[in-house]
């Protein structure tokens, strides 16, 4: 079995929402778009309450819920079987009796069908539901969970509800983000227990030698110099009050001593080669959230090994570990999942998707929709450019994707520019006081085809910005762009006849001065002029190196980080509606209603 579909009514920052699943897939996409909405709805629909926050009024679209308030998680659950024995009579359990009514899935359409005969090339399926309301008698909130057939009041009208043995059945675990817990492989874990108990690992046998062990314990702390005569005094003075009897002792051992209480005193430690303890808790965070992972893991084993389903849905799986695992990490959780649902802030997990099991989540005023980043993995990109963002800059730009500001360059060099100016702007204390600086990701665009780049971005994000060289061809492509079907809104262009190493120039100026050793290198005989300088860096506008080098060396002279951080800061304030502090930007509203924004003060000289 598999889940399909998850439709979402009135649930938190969810005004509306319907999400399809394929059988592994990835959501990801800016922060606050619902995507822990998303993991949060699957465990509550599922009985998986415990690992989530309990429910308040801000579980409620808006927050404020009365008495008449709803929200609805619907389930939609296929792959019973493979056609043709995917009929209803042979899942009894599920559709016979007081059980569901059988609906289609459609894979195609992606709709769900509630025909009474199955249409054409459908799949079995069921819909459950779960429907929450706010008691303002009571301030407690009820829940009905129960077989779905359309919109009606569960808690007026009447429903099957769904019997726990049949959600059990479908299987879903969930691993959360909050895993900074110290006891998940101590005994002290339900989770843990639950596991040992499925699989008969609870070591009973071990447990009663060592209880014993531990009643007859070597060495005995009441024994102690110092402490033994408090201990024999606190004696004497139970013996006098008659609580014990005279030959009776105060002694200390590690547990209570019964079985219960010998397993929760367990804490896990890693043992190393040279037989050095370090309990868990002591170890990185990564080994703690791993943790969680590992019982997950070994409840899909034992799931696997009984023949029974197992759907994981796991939030932010890589957090706190080495980005070289973040990949492997993915495909360890694919290979052992009957289905897995999985969101992420790591490119390099979305990456490892297959294009059409990534989806791109957007909330629009409440509206929430996914979107595959490419409907089929069978077909290709006809354009080279768009071909690119797929094979060799798939991470930068799904981490575009996810940014508050996606920014497009013309070329490769005016990206690697760009995210060198960027990272000089951060690492600099003055800019943090003098600019604010919004997260701009930028993505590389190949052979200079800005439009069909931006097209291409425009399927998930409409708010992207172009930055277009101020010469003949960035006319051409401002043309071109104001041409196309998907155009954005807004783009910034250098002043005159300027590129990306005029950019470079108008930030290093203030080193001219005292220039660093890059700098003098490059400037070589010329005078230290902003003209020079501009002509210098056309030369070797190839040279890696030197792009790297320039940049670093720009954090000894705060000014030039300041330049950076300012040109940055103005990029983002145009993007997001606001005007650009430096006065020398102007601004033009052309006649196809797209707005061009020149960097006046960047210009070539």
């Amino acid at each position: 079995m598999r889940i399909c579909q998850l439709e979402m009514v009135n649930f938190r920052g969810v005004k509306g929402g319907k999400i399809n699943f394929s059988e592994h897939c990835v959501l990801f996409g800016p922060n606050n778009v619902g995507k822990s909405t998303i993991i949060e709805a699957l465990a509550l629909l599922f009985e998986r309450e415990r690992m989530t926050r309990q429910l308040s009024d801000w579980d409620f679209f808006g927050g404020l819920p009365k008495q008449d308030s709803r929200f609805f998680l619907i389930g939609t659950i296929t792959d019973f079987a493979k056609p043709p024995e995917d009929e209803p009579e042979n899942f009894p359990h599920w559709f016979l009796g007081d059980a569901a009514r059988p609906v289609w899935w459609q894979s195609d359409s992606r709709i769900v069908s509630f025909a009474m005969d199955r249409p054409s090339g459908a799949k079995l399926a069921v819909q459950i539901a779960l429907c929450v309301r706010f008691d303002s008698d009571s301030c407690e909130f009820d829940s009905i969970r129960y077989y779905y057939s359309g919109p009606c009041d569960p808690f007026t009208d009447p429903v099957t509800k769904v019997r726990t043995e049949l959600i059990r059945d479908v299987g879903l675990f969930l691993l959360p983000s909050n895993r900074q817990w110290e006891k998940l492989l101590t005994f002290n874990s339900s989770s843990f227990l639950k596991l040992l108990k499925s699989a008969g690992a609870i070591p009973g046998t071990a447990v009663e030698s060592l209880n014993q062990e531990l009643r007859a314990l070597p060495t005995k702390i009441e024994d102690a110099e110092a402490f033994k005569p408090l201990l024999e005094k606190a004696a004497e003075e139970l013996k006098g009050l008659l609580m014990i009897e005279k030959s009776g002792r105060v002694v200390y051992r590690v547990t209570s001593l019964d079985n219960v209480a010998v397993l929760q005193s367990l804490v896990p430690h890693i043992l190393d080669s040279e037989n050095t303890l370090l309990p868990f808790s002591r170890h990185g965070s990564g080994m703690i959230s791993l943790q969680a992972f590992l019982i997950v893991l070994a409840f899909a084993e034992q799931r696997k090994k009984d023949g029974k389903n197992f759907i994981l849905a796991a939030e932010e799986p890589e957090l706190h570990l080495h980005p070289a695992l973040h990949r492997r990490l993915a495909n360890r959780i694919r290979s052992l999942s009957t289905q897995s649902i999985v969101t992420t802030h790591s490119p390099a997990v979305a990456a490892s998707y297959q294009a059409s099991s990534s989806l791109f989540v957007r909330n629009r005023s409440g509206t929430l929709t996914t979107v595959p980043v490419k409907d089929s993995d069978a077909s290709e990109p006809t354009r080279n450019a768009v071909r690119n963002l797929y094979r060799r800059f798939r991470e930068p730009f799904y981490e575009a994707l996810m940014g508050a500001v996606v920014l497009v360059p013309e070329g490769e060099s005016d990206f690697e520019w760009l995210r060198l100016w960027q990272r000089v702007a951060e690492a600099c204390d003055e800019v943090a006081t003098q600019c604010s600086l919004t997260p701009v990701t930028i993505i590389p665009t190949s052979d200079a085809a800005i439009t069909d780049t931006l097209a291409e971005i425009a399927r998930f994000r409409g708010d992207a910005i172009a930055l277009i060289d101020g010469d003949l061809e960035g006319d051409q492509y401002i043309a071109a762009l104001e041409q196309a079907s998907l155009r954005p809104a807004k783009i910034i262009r250098y002043g005159t006849d300027a590129a990306v190493e005029c950019l470079t120039a108008w930030i290093l100026e203030p080193a001219l001065s005292k220039p660093t050793p890059f700098l003098a290198e490059l400037l070589s005989a010329s005078q230290p002029t902003l003209k020079a300088l501009q002509r210098a860096l056309f030369a070797r506008k190839e040279d890696r190196l030197l792009r790297e080098n320039l940049c670093w060396e720009a954090l000894e002279t705060p000014a030039c980080a300041v330049r950076a951080g300012s040109f940055l800061e103005d990029i983002a304030r145009i993007a997001i509606g606001s005007e650009p502090k430096d006065p020398q930007w102007v601004k033009v509203a052309r006649p196809s209603g797209l707005s061009l924004f020149t960097a006046g003060h960047i210009s070539k000289v």
